[in-house]
C-alpha cells in the first residue's frame, strides 16, 4: 500500500462510508471507490464487505488499522512540523496558558508582538496544571506556559523565568507594610489561600503553619477568587505577583513574602513537535516581560 492508498483505507474505515471519506479526502466518491478497489486487489483479500446496504470492516482491515492510523498521526505531525518551520512572520500560535498569566503576561505580549509580527493570529486557551499533558498529547495547543514541570520524556521544557509568591492585600488593611510580608504580619489577620489542587499552593504551607486560632483561613481553588476577596478585604490573599498584576486596582497592593517564596515558569511542549522560529520569538518576548516583573523589590500596586 502506497501512501494515498493507506490515506484513503484510513479515511473509509473511521468514516465507515465510502461517500464520508471522499467529503473528509475533498475528491469524488467514484475516486475512493476506485483506490479502495485497486488496494484490495493488490493486497489480495477484502477490507470491507457491503452487509445489508452498510459499509463492514473486516478482520484484515481491523487489523492493518492500528498500523495506518499510527502512519496517518506521524504523517499529520511531520506536516504540522513542516507548516511551523516554514515562517517566522506569519501563522497561528496555539497557546494554553494558566489563569493567573492569562490576564497579564499573556495579554501583554502579544500585543507587543503585534508590533512586530502583525499577520501573526493567536489561539489561546486557558488550562490548569491538571490538564497540561492532555491538552499537549491531543494537540489542543502548540505548547502550554506555567510553573508545573511534567516529569514526561515525550514533553520538553522551554525556561522562562521565575516568578515570587506574596500577599495581596487592601492597602488600609496593613498600613505599615512597605517591602516584605512575613510570618508574624499574616498572624494577624485573615488569610486568603490557595487550594492544593493548584501548583503553587504548597509554596507558602510553612507560612500558613500554626497560625492563631481566631484567624480563619479561606481555601479556593481559583486565583482569582483569591484576588476578589482581597479587593473586598475579606483577608490578605496568597498568590502570584503574575495573577496580582492582572488584578490592578489603586487599593490594592502586592508585596513579596519574607523569606522570598519564587517558582519556575516553563513553556512546555511535545519533544517530537519542536517549536517553530515564531513561537520561538514569542517566547523569547515572553521572557523580556518576566524578568522585570520577576526582580522589581517593594510596595507595588497589584
Amino acid at each position: 500500500m502506497n501512501s494515498r492508498q493507506i490515506e484513503v483505507f484510513h479515511a473509509v474505515y473511521s468514516s465507515k462510508s465510502v461517500s464520508a471519506a471522499a467529503r473528509i479526502l475533498n475528491v469524488s466518491q467514484p475516486s475512493v471507490s476506485k483506490i479502495l478497489k485497486h488496494t484490495e486487489d493488490r493486497l489480495g483479500f477484502s477490507l470491507f464487505q457491503l452487509v445489508r446496504g452498510r459499509l463492514v470492516a473486516t478482520e484484515e482491515a481491523h487489523i492493518l488499522f492500528g498500523k495506518a492510523d499510527e502512519l496517518n498521526t506521524r504523517i499529520g505531525l511531520f506536516q504540522q512540523t513542516a507548516r511551523n518551520l516554514k515562517s517566522s512572520t506569519e501563522g497561528i500560535i496555539r497557546i494554553g496558558v494558566l489563569p493567573s498569566l492569562a490576564l497579564s503576561v499573556v495579554p501583554e505580549a502579544i500585543a507587543r508582538f503585534g508590533a512586530v509580527a502583525p499577520r501573526v493570529g493567536f489561539d489561546i486557551s486557558t488550562i490548569h496544571h491538571d490538564t497540561f499533558r492532555t491538552a499537549l498529547t491531543a494537540r489542543d495547543c502548540d505548547f502550554v506556559i506555567g510553573h508545573h514541570l511534567l516529569r514526561d520524556p515525550g514533553i520538553t521544557p522551554v525556561p522562562l523565568g521565575t516568578g515570587r509568591l506574596g500577599a495581596l492585600f487592601r492597602r488600609d488593611l496593613i498600613p505599615g507594610a512597605h517591602d516584605r510580608i512575613d510570618r508574624d504580619m499574616l498572624r494577624d489577620h485573615d488569610v486568603i489561600s490557595l487550594a492544593p489542587s493548584v501548583a503553587i499552593a504548597g509554596l507558602a504551607a510553612p507560612l500558613l503553619a500554626d497560625r492563631p486560632s481566631r484567624r480563619r483561613v479561606i481555601t479556593v481553588r481559583t486565583v482569582y477568587v483569591a484576588g476578589a476577596l482581597a479587593r473586598e478585604g475579606a483577608g490578605v490573599a496568597i498568590i502570584d505577583e503574575f495573577t496580582a498584576r492582572g488584578l490592578a486596582t489603586p487599593d490594592l497592593c502586592f508585596l513579596p513574602l519574607d523569606p522570598v517564596v519564587t517558582f519556575d515558569l516553563n513553556a512546555l511542549h511535545m519533544a517530537e513537535l519542536p517549536l517553530s522560529r515564531l513561537t520561538r520569538s514569542f517566547l523569547d518576548l515572553v521572557r523580556q516581560i518576566l524578568v522585570p516583573a520577576a526582580g522589581s523589590p517593594g510596595a507595588t500596586p497589584a
